[in-house]
């Protein structure tokens, strides 16, 4: 034997070896061996390579892929060798979304200015320090007890939403929702991160709400946000040998929505110092800006201008960024600062103008609900009823412990976030390294592995949620009236529209209370009805919207003489 071998080069052997021992771990221990080889594939080479979920997320198919794969195999799926999707709450998202799950690589997208904020942190502990920071002013009693939210909810709805709608309803024009529910995301959110005078006025400035829609599109084009979420080493390296998957424009549009959130950073920076002198008013405060200030002063964050951003120049320019605000040199803290409000501010706009749209189409649909509604709102009183209250605005709007107690209002809300969630997609995470992690009936899923749920297959299933597909508020109301909607299960449990656990939605008080204000004000005054909704079915994605990104209604008054004798 040791003969036959002896004129054979070392190589030959060598290459056998590392063969055999590849054939191993690529195909033998992952489709046979391995633990999640017990756990039902969403396709045959699931097993053996990841390339096959990455054509599905280049295509934009995720969500429905996986939910129809959890429809056929169960509740525990195997994505690719190292990837686990999940659809069931006990050993599921209770395990997942606890302590020792930290985020993937996936989230690193969502920095800004180079600086991690609260929802790019990977890790658990430099999550926690963020979310402390400002967790107060997003609870529930702060807000509904706030000073600055009943001002700023005042003047979005009687000075900007409510004329606004008025003008259409008196001229009987058709117009498109969507950009108007984002406008008002936009204005009340800037306005409690930074004063009404530094915010934005999108709902009565339609020229600066359409220039911003038009920059913040091209600075994260949909187009192309896999390969900077999914494939970013791979992208950045192609980048830097000349090969761009992402147009280099993006990152000129990047550089004006940074320099358009460190402009209001600047206005409420001003607002504070102005007030060493005077009083700063109700509205104008900088809630979230002036705590984010504090408590990063408090930790000692260098608050000395020091660092100079990296800003995209066009080929052959040797001269400075063509985006002023970005050339002043700036501190740590007001990076950190900047990072965190800009991460709030997209999530405003991509989330709570898709919630409010989705919820003026279902009640165009349904105008019962929207009688039902009225009559709910006017028992509080004779509120929002425009223009007759705009004169006097703080003291004739309901206080906002009312408005989030009102039933029909709430069922509204709430089944609509249900089947409409804004943020659909998955939400991964890395099991911990210890491993031997119970998930559904697996009990021996090792560390490491990329695992996560979806709202979109959670809201969907028809053993807590009967008819999951259809538009049903009365599941969520009190007594008999839900009882033909009520499932095996509590349907809070498998409600996930803001997350769940540690890194739950911080902003879910805030955006409840303003949409249930802007709902209830906008039917108490009007009646709506579809003229357009092509294309109103939700894209998929992470985060996601009408595939048309659009709504045309029609308004018109709500009849008087109704409402009268409902108020009386």
């Amino acid at each position: 034997m040791i003969l036959l071998f002896s004129n054979v080069p070392i190589v030959v052997p060598v290459g056998i070896a590392l063969l055999l021992a590849s054939i191993y771990k690529c195909l033998i221990y992952p489709a046979f061996l391995s633990p999640l080889s017990k756990i039902p594939n969403i396709h045959p080479v699931a097993a053996i390579t990841s390339l096959w979920m990455l054509w599905i997320r280049f295509r934009n198919v995720e969500n429905d892929t996986v939910f129809q794969a959890h429809k056929k195999h169960g509740p525990v799926i195997r994505l690719g060798p190292n990837e686990v999707s999940v659809n069931c709450v006990d050993d599921g998202i209770k395990t997942i979304y606890g302590k020792g799950f930290e985020k993937t690589p996936y989230y690193s997208f969502f920095a800004n200015f180079n600086v991690s904020n609260m929802f790019s942190s990977l890790e658990s502990r430099p999550h926690a320090i963020k979310k402390k920071r400002i967790a107060n002013i997003y609870s529930k009693s702060y807000l509904q007890n706030s000073p600055d939210i009943a001002v700023i909810t005042a003047a979005l709805l009687m000075d900007r939403l409510l004329p606004l709608l008025s003008r259409y309803a008196k001229t009987g024009e058709a117009f498109d929702v969507m950009p108007i529910h984002q406008a008002s995301a936009m204005d009340s959110a800037t306005a409690y991160f930074f004063g009404l005078e530094s915010a934005t006025n999108f709902l009565l400035d339609e020229n600066s709400r359409l220039h911003w829609l038009k920059v913040y599109l091209r600075s994260r084009p949909r187009d192309y946000m896999f390969y900077l979420q999914e494939l970013p080493m791979l992208t950045r390296w192609l980048a830097n040998i000349g090969f761009h998957l992402v147009p280099r424009s993006r990152e000129k549009y990047n550089d004006m929505v940074d320099a358009w959130c460190l402009k209001m950073c600047d206005g409420a920076e001003k607002t504070l110092s102005c007030g060493c002198t005077t009083e700063i008013v109700p509205g104008n405060n900088p809630v979230v800006y002036r705590q984010l200030k504090t408590i990063t002063s408090k930790e000692g964050l260098a608050s000395d201008a020091k660092v100079t951003l990296n800003c995209f120049k066009s080929e052959g320019s040797t001269g400075p960024t063509a985006v002023p605000d970005l050339r002043n040199i700036r501190s740590p803290q007001q990076l950190e600062v900047a990072s965190e409000l800009l991460d709030h501010i997209v999530a405003a706009h991509e989330t709570f103008g898709t919630t409010l749209t989705y919820i003026f189409w279902e009640l165009s649909r349904h105008p019962e609900m929207q009688q039902r509604l009225r009559c709910e709102t006017l028992s509080l009183g004779q509120y929002f009823l425009f223009p007759q209250v705009s004169q006097n605005r703080i003291g004739e709007l309901p206080d906002a412990k009312s408005i989030d107690e009102q039933p029909v209002l709430h069922a509204i809300v709430m089944e609509t976030l249900r089947l409409h969630p804004a943020v659909p997609g998955g939400q991964p995470r890395h099991t911990p390294p210890e491993g031997y992690i119970k998930l559904g009936k697996h009990s021996d899923i090792p560390g490491g592995v990329r695992v996560g749920a979806y709202a979109w297959n959670l809201h969907k299933n028809p053993d807590v949620f009967p008819d999951p597909l259809g538009w049903h508020p009365e599941r969520w109301m009190p007594r008999e009236e839900s009882r033909p909607w009520q499932g095996t299960d509590k349907k809070e449990r498998w409600f996930w529209a803001f997350g769940s656990g540690a890194r739950m939605c911080i902003g879910s008080n805030f955006a409840m209370q303003m949409m249930k204000y802007i709902v209830a004000a906008t039917y108490v005054n009007f009646e709506t009805s579809i003229v357009d909704d092509e294309g109103i079915e939700q894209a998929d994605g992470f985060i996601a919207g009408p595939k048309s990104d659009k709504l045309i209604l029609s308004i018109r008054p709500a009849h008087r003489s109704s409402l009268n004798s409902v108020a009386q």
